[in-house]
């Protein structure tokens, strides 16, 4: 039991702790490649943050959590990201499906760092990512029609 409320603790701090770093890095400048480095962990933080809230819940930290993660794409030395005509398709100009693209493409280059992964194996992680998100109807995003197909072939 008390390694039960023990790990409730532990769970209910880091959320908060994670709440409070989005003040944080809402003005932090990335100077140098150790900078971009040294936030890695923080990146995957932000999308699972992003991955794990619903579209409607908690906006202002979620607009923090994908600006700091498209500003550490932008300028990180160590990967670099394609968005073809596919994550187009996937995302049809939804800001909010492109952000949960973007955040996880973060999170896959981060957590697969020491495998290569192809443009298209990147994508392919990424996509099923946010058709998972998407399949969860508490989150409320509207998918875009490739989406909803990908949704349909689940079910069959």
């Amino acid at each position: 039991m008390q390694k039960f409320i023990l790990t409730l603790s532990l769970a209910a701090c880091c959320q908060l702790a994670l709440a409070q770093d989005f003040n944080q890095i809402a003005n932090y400048k990335f100077q140098s490649a150790e900078d971009f480095k040294t936030q890695e962990p923080t990146i995957i933080q932000c999308a699972e943050f992003l991955l794990g809230t619903p579209a409607s819940q908690q906006e202002p930290q979620r607009l923090l959590a994908i600006q700091f993660i498209l500003k550490w794409m932008e300028g990180t030395p160590d990967y670099t990201f394609e968005i073809g005509p596919e994550a187009a398709e996937l995302t049809k100009g939804n800001t909010e499906l492109l952000s949960l693209f973007l955040a996880s493409m973060s999170k896959v280059v981060l957590e697969n760092n020491g495998s290569s992964l192809t443009n298209a194996e990147v994508y392919q992680l990424s996509e099923t990512m946010v058709v998972d998100y998407c399949a969860d109807e508490n989150n409320k995003v509207k998918p875009s029609k490739k989406i909803k197909q990908l949704l349909k072939s689940q079910k069959t």
